[in-house]
């Protein structure tokens, strides 16, 4: 599983063919053959420093000199990596030679592990020599986003929980559900749930490898991958709209506040918003119950998640065991520094406190040793939002913006 980390651990070159062919007719009596000739790959810094991240951009500008050459003749461009790559963003290839490229058509590579980079051009019975790169790749600490937008429209709301080891996401303000794809770093549209009007979900967990959605509605569902299907599982014991105080906005959609949705134990919590209430849901009995209140209401930029046992809102701790509140020593606000949200990974919990990747154990919070890493360290600041894990990767699909516009691309955190 998570060939995806291979992939995602996202170090990034990009290669272009730029071709330039002017007009042969004038000298069809003169030149017996089209000659071709490939200029050096030009990025001559590809190598950096052993503990470095590696994410650079590089060309390969290739050419064939004007002759007898004809418009109705292909050009061809012959790529291979002796490391592992993506190629051209979709296809997976180790060791070997990508399809060829004819000349309008770009190579587009995503190197995951060191190598060389190869290209050659051939066109009218002649062929270039062989130009050759040697990549050098390190994938310690990368905070990055995604060049294309998560496909489910935009939202502020947003829920992503991880089944059963993949991660899933979507709703918000829409009815759709996608899986994240380990491979291709592609989303794959999932079931939705059948017969809704005026639709929204804020938040949702998963427990024992099915996925719960808490609704506007007020009703619960529980997904299924397995099968690719949604139950029905009832009604909360209070109106969601209550709960959450959706009332208070005239535009539903404009919901900026944190809203939980975390599985612990066994079971599953939800509630506070801009309010101070907590409920949480037993699977064994599909039942719901409503816990102690937090002392203070919920305020823009909160980040809540749990963790061994505990949840946090803010600035606020809540011990499952004992059913109450306590003030902690972290305030987990976008105000005091800390963006985008935490998630598990490595057994604690990992964010970003000032533009720096710190871990959470429950007790203190602790800037992370980057090992030298100087590139793509530094975790997206003033947004806050879901994010789930899976192996070495945390992924936010969307975040919220606090001071600013929300961010509609998916941002990630990979520690290989």
């Amino acid at each position: 599983m998570h060939t995806f980390l291979t992939f995602l651990l996202k170090s990034v070159f990009i290669i272009a063919i730029i071709l330039s062919f002017p007009s042969c007719s004038l000298f069809e009596e003169e030149d017996e053959n089209c000659k071709v000739t490939a200029k050096p790959l030009t990025n001559e810094d590809l190598t950096f420093p052993e503990n470095a991240v590696y994410r650079g951009r590089g060309a390969a500008v290739i050419n064939y000199l004007s002759s007898t050459c004809s418009d109705d003749k292909t050009t061809i461009a012959t790529w291979k990596y002796s490391g592992e790559a993506i190629y051209d963003g979709t296809t997976s290839y180790t060791n070997a030679v990508p399809p060829a490229l004819s000349f309008d058509q770009a190579a587009s590579f995503e190197f995951l592990t060191s190598g060389t980079v190869c290209v050659q051009l051939a066109a009218w019975g002649d062929i270039s020599p062989e130009q050759c790169k040697s990549v050098t790749v390190h994938r310690n600490h990368v905070w990055n986003r995604y060049h294309e937008d998560f496909p489910g429209g935009k939202s502020k709301q947003q829920v992503t929980m991880n089944i059963g080891g993949d991660i899933y996401s979507g709703f918000g303000m829409f009815n759709n559900w996608y899986q994240f794809d380990t491979t291709t770093f592609k989303w794959t549209p999932k079931a939705v749930i059948p017969n809704l009007v005026d639709f929204n979900a804020f938040a949702g967990f998963s427990i024992d490898g099915t996925g719960y959605l808490v609704g506007n509605n007020s009703k619960l569902y529980a997904y299924h991958p397995d099968t690719d299907t949604w139950t029905d599982k009832g009604t909360l014991p209070e109106l969601v709209s209550t709960i959450l105080n959706l009332g208070a906005f005239d535009v539903r959609s404009e919901y900026g506040y944190s809203v939980l949705g975390v599985s612990e134990e066994g079971k599953g919590y939800f509630g506070l918003g801009n309010q101070d209430r907590l409920f949480e849901y037993d699977p064994s009995g599909n039942t719901w119950t409503e816990l102690t209140k937090k002392p203070v209401k919920g305020v823009l930029g909160d980040h809540l998640f749990a963790y061994n046992g505990k949840l946090y809102s803010g600035q606020y701790v809540y011990t499952i065991t004992t059913d109450s509140w306590v003030k902690g020593n972290n305030n987990f606000n976008v105000s005091a520094g800390f963006s985008p949200g935490f998630a598990p990974l490595n057994g604690v919990m990992y964010g970003g406190l000032a533009g720096k990747t710190v871990t959470f154990n429950g007790e203190s919070v602790t800037t992370l040793d980057l090992n030298g890493a100087n590139q793509f360290v530094q975790p997206p600041r003033l947004l806050h939002g879901k994010g789930a894990s899976t192996g070495h990767f945390i992924i936010f699909p969307r975040l919220m913006g606090v001071n600013g516009a929300d961010e509609t691309k998916v941002s990630y955190y990979l520690d290989r």
